[in-house]
């Protein structure tokens, strides 16, 4: 009799844990769904309100502060483009922004010191470990200047601080940011003129 008990409650139990599984499964895949399709609107947004895009290049100015847009109480920078994946993403101003989309983590496009960070969610850089050397990747700000670079050197690093990151060969550094593996794939950029 207590045996049977036992196996009841475990049974009980073994179920309500496979229930919470699947829900926490629905709401991580409908919540990534989601992201994917707001970042989609973000940029359609974005392209609606930044001047036509002209091909430019990284010129320091007076003040390298980049222009910024808020939409929906967040400021965007401009939008990182990826053509051989599709990949049209914006980019958030401020780092402290979740991972929804890529965001600048410091420096500015016009002094060639520009980071951002991202990473290998559904509908961001899920592609990352096909990325290849001699890759084209565009950026375009929102005075609609739109820079080139190509994918010069590539490495994996355990962490993405400030000093992994710095390299005076590289024009534009994305770090992409593994979330199966914990670690981070840095890109180093090269404008091309």
């Amino acid at each position: 009799m207590k045996s049977r008990m036992i196996q009841r409650i475990c049974l009980i139990v073994g179920g309500c844990l496979l229930i919470c599984a699947m829900t926490a499964l629905v709401y991580w895949r409908c919540n990534i769904n989601f992201s994917q399709k707001r970042a989609e609107g973000y940029v359609s947004t974005l392209t609606s309100l930044m001047p036509a895009p002209q091909n430019a290049v990284p010129e320091e100015r007076r003040d390298n502060t980049m222009p910024a847009v808020s939409i929906d109480g967040k400021d965007f920078i401009g939008i990182i483009e990826i053509p051989r994946f599709s990949s049209s993403l914006p980019v958030g101003g401020d780092w402290g922004n979740s991972s929804k989309y890529p965001c600048l983590f410091s420096g500015s496009i016009y002094d060639r010191t520009i980071q951002v960070g991202a990473t290998t969610q559904k509908g961001q850089y899920d592609f990352y470990r096909d990325l290849s050397l001699g890759e084209k990747l565009h950026f375009t700000d929102m005075e609609g200047n739109r820079f080139t670079y190509e994918i010069n050197a590539m490495r994996y690093e355990k962490h993405a601080d400030p000093s992994t990151l710095a390299t005076a060969d590289a024009d534009f550094v994305l770090f992409i940011k593994n979330l199966y593996a914990f670690d981070y794939l840095i890109v180093y950029c090269s404008s091309v003129n």
